[in-house]
């Protein structure tokens, strides 16, 4: 037994022309959103999401995208520290977005000054490579800005810029 029965649609080629575009370009945006998320421009791993800077001797490890009220870290690694210990600054727009939970090792003393919190580190006259740790999380959500310098024993970077995400 066969049937012949069909049915009838109106097909409106026009709007199912748009549709298809409309997708394509959402899938673009998707798949931007994505390459995005996978370089590091959203903040937890990635290429990008961290930048490395040299301050003399000194190199600083610091976020470049952070996530707000996500616990980041701030490293600093010295192949030479010097005879007298090391001191760290950090600028004081980065003391105002960021807040310092825990630093490894401790600091022998921390002093607010004008430039930002410096932080003195007492170390032995040996070699070998130094590395400082702070755990540090933002306090708020702040597109693009420019941190400031920081400085270890005398030695600034370039002004850093820094984002923070929601």
């Amino acid at each position: 037994m066969s049937s012949t029965s069909s049915i009838d649609i109106d097909v409106d080629r026009r709007l199912q022309e748009r549709h298809w575009f409309i997708s394509r370009i959402l899938w673009v945006i998707m798949l931007a959103l994505v390459l995005v998320a996978l370089l590091g421009l959203t903040g937890s791993g990635g290429v990008l999401s961290r930048q490395h800077v040299a301050a003399g001797a000194a190199e600083l490890d610091i976020p470049r995208v952070g996530r707000w009220s996500a616990t980041d870290h701030l490293a600093v690694k010295v192949d030479q520290p010097a005879p007298n210990g090391l001191e760290i600054l950090l600028p004081v727009k980065f003391a105002e977005i960021f807040a310092v939970e825990a630093v490894s090792p401790r600091p022998s003393s921390v002093t607010a000054t004008a430039e930002g919190h410096r932080y003195a580190f007492d170390s032995s006259a040996e070699p070998g490579q130094r590395s400082i740790v702070f755990s540090i999380r933002p306090s708020r959500i702040l597109l693009s800005s420019h941190m400031g310098r920081f400085e270890v024993n005398g030695a600034r970077t370039a002004d850093l810029p820094i984002a923070v995400l929601p």
